[in-house]
């Protein structure tokens, strides 16, 4: 008969590799090895012509999700920004951005998310999303852009191009009175 201690082993480590697959997606290295290439998706936030809108991402054949409704009513200002992922395909930035404006009024603040954040899952930076909050604009320190700015989209001509425009849109924080007093509660553990 084996010793206690060799009993109580093995279902131990079989927990444990369990445990470790299982929260792979919890350990951003592990999951940048050992976890598949996220698909370039396109993220709608929902307005009264947003399918019309995401027929035009079915025709570029990438994947489209239509947020549901904000808990704010949808007005144009209040969601003026377009957050493009870092990783997200440079030719498809340019296309969409040749008609979502059309459909994004106001969209004035253009963002790309920081590839060096914890705090952000990774298929993230592979996502546009039309139609982020504008506050989210100001608290990250992002610029407005100008409609002269809006034409050199055209001249892109690689994901580096792209990432430098994009970047040189970014400022200092700059946010509303009472985001600046927002606790990150999320980061507490509840």
């Amino acid at each position: 008969m084996l010793p206690k201690s060799h009993r109580i082993a093995p279902p131990l480590a079989a927990a444990l590799v369990l445990w470790l697959g299982l929260s792979c997606a919890q350990f951003p290295l592990l999951e940048e090895m050992f976890g598949e290439e996220p698909v370039p998706t396109v993220q709608l936030t929902y307005n009264r012509i947003v399918y019309r809108c995401s027929v035009l991402v079915d025709d570029m054949k990438l994947p489209v999700e239509i947020l549901p409704p904000a808990p704010i009513p949808y007005s144009d200002q209040a969601f003026a920004g377009i957050r493009v992922g870092y990783n997200f395909p440079y030719e498809d930035f340019k296309e969409i951005m040749t008609w979502a404006r059309h459909y994004y009024k106001d969209a004035h603040y253009i963002m790309l998310t920081n590839p060096d954040a914890r705090d952000v899952p990774r298929q993230r930076h592979y996502k546009l999303h039309l139609g982020v909050r504008t506050d989210e604009a100001f608290k990250e320190g992002w610029k407005p852009w100008k409609e002269s700015d809006f034409s050199r989209i055209k001249s892109i001509g690689s994901q580096e191009e792209m990432r430098t425009l994009l970047q040189s849109f970014k400022g200092e924080p700059n946010p509303l009175p009472y985001q600046s007093e927002e606790k990150p509660w999320w980061r507490l553990g509840f």
